[in-house]
């Protein structure tokens, strides 16, 4: 039976349970495990597949599942990690949609996907000695999570008490997955609430994963890191991997072989004009297609633009608004040389440190722009804009921050 394309699906058991095409990305479990890297952080832009990653993560590793059949010939299980199977208790988070209007109503949002990780366990505690105090710490946090009435002191160490409680029960330090963790911040600064919600977050995360005795291993990913001046600034023990990266670079979208693979399986070619269309990014040096764009051309086989960000544009228009001389010159040059060099900061957020080095690591990171040439020692990097979907995207960007009508400057650019 042909295998259907998973358009929108990025939950792995539901992947694998339903007959979807997989593109088999469990050898970054092998990667994940031998780094040994307590925290770790991994930047890509939106739609490369980070939470389908994620998910895959946590069904490989999480003890209360089984989760032998949907692995079942993957590549993971040839290697001698297979026996890790279903061996930790996961705590996942994903924060992609947790959005609000104020500090609180952001924070509540939080608490409702805190909630379900609460939820998930109650089970496993029912038999245990509820006097004893890591345990009256599990059941009063779930109470005032399942109320509603949670404080935000009690918020900010919830999933610490979570974690602890885990390590008692099973003996076994928690993995902790956070998918999409800068997302909150961007609401908070859309918001006009950022600073005061930082204080918040920064809490929760150092909680979390700084010097916590109870944590296995922990793994985020977003689009790009929050600064180590504020969020981070006393998490140093994170290990950030961004697209110029090596190691994690072919995991996140799809490699040229294969797309090329999964294009022969529904009977499409891979000619120039889909190349020149989708292809184009480049993470350290790997050659990388939009998933999200090649799955859905293969569905209606169209070359159009199928990858729309609008938060992201949401912000970049913003940030375009305020940016200096300096970003405005190299932007034109971009434009009429479809490449150009700059200075780029891929380690910290516009969000947070305003400057034109972290407008042009936003455009890369978001992939917007992809770097082809990178010299370390000056920090330069040399940018161009990956493909004609992207193009587009850029184009519309361009007609908010022109103030043109998006049918003017339509009609000037094909002139």
């Amino acid at each position: 039976m042909k295998k259907t394309l998973p358009i929108g699906l990025d939950d792995f058991r539901i992947m694998r349970e339903h007959n979807k095409y997989y593109v088999d990305k469990t050898r970054m479990i092998k990667d994940f495990i031998e780094y040994e890297n307590i925290v770790t952080l991994i930047t890509r832009p939106r739609r490369f597949g980070k939470t389908l990653n994620m998910t895959m993560l946590r069904d490989f590793f999480d003890i209360s599942q089984d989760s032998k059949d949907i692995f079942y010939g993957l590549a993971i299980m040839d290697t001698v990690y297979a026996t890790q199977i279903n061996s930790a208790p996961v705590i996942y988070l994903t924060l992609k949609n947790c959005t609000g209007k104020s500090v609180e109503s952001l924070e509540a949002s939080i608490a409702e996907e805190i909630r379900k990780e609460y939820i998930k366990y109650e089970s496993v505690f029912v038999d245990v000695d509820q006097q004893k105090s890591v345990y009256v710490r599990y059941f009063e946090t779930l109470k005032m999570l399942e109320n509603e009435n949670i404080t935000e002191t009690r918020l900010k160490n919830s999933i610490a008490y979570l974690m602890e409680a885990l390590h008692v029960r099973y003996g076994i330090r928690p993995i902790v997955l956070i998918d999409e963790y800068d997302n909150p911040i961007i609401s908070a600064h859309k918001g006009g609430f950022r600073e005061e919600f930082s204080d918040f977050y920064s809490t929760f995360l150092t909680v979390l994963l700084k010097g916590n005795s109870h944590l296995g291993q922990a793994l985020l990913t977003g689009i790009q890191r929050v600064a180590k001046e504020s969020i981070f600034s006393r998490l140093n023990n994170l290990v950030v991997y961004n697209v110029l990266s090596k190691r994690y670079s072919d995991y996140f979208g799809l490699t040229g072989k294969e797309t090329e693979k999964l294009l022969d399986y529904y009977g499409v070619e891979l000619n120039d004009a889909v190349r020149g269309f989708y292809d184009g990014y480049s993470f350290s040096g790997t050659e990388i297609y939009n998933p999200w764009s090649i799955l859905n051309y293969v569905s209606e086989e169209e070359l159009k633009p199928y990858w729309v960000n609008t938060s992201t544009n949401a912000l970049i228009t913003e940030s375009l608004l305020s940016a200096d001389y300096d970003f405005h010159k190299g932007f034109e040059e971009l434009i009429v040389n479809g490449q150009t060099e700059i200075a780029a900061n891929l380690e910290a957020s516009f969000v947070e440190l305003p400057k034109t080095e972290t407008l042009w690591g936003l455009l890369v990171n978001a992939g917007y722009l992809t770097i082809i040439n990178a010299d370390f020692e000056y920090e330069l990097f040399t940018v161009r804009i990956p493909n004609r979907e992207v193009m587009t995207e850029l184009r519309k960007i361009v007609s908010d921050y022109t103030k043109l009508s998006a049918q003017s400057l339509q009609k000037m650019l094909k002139s």
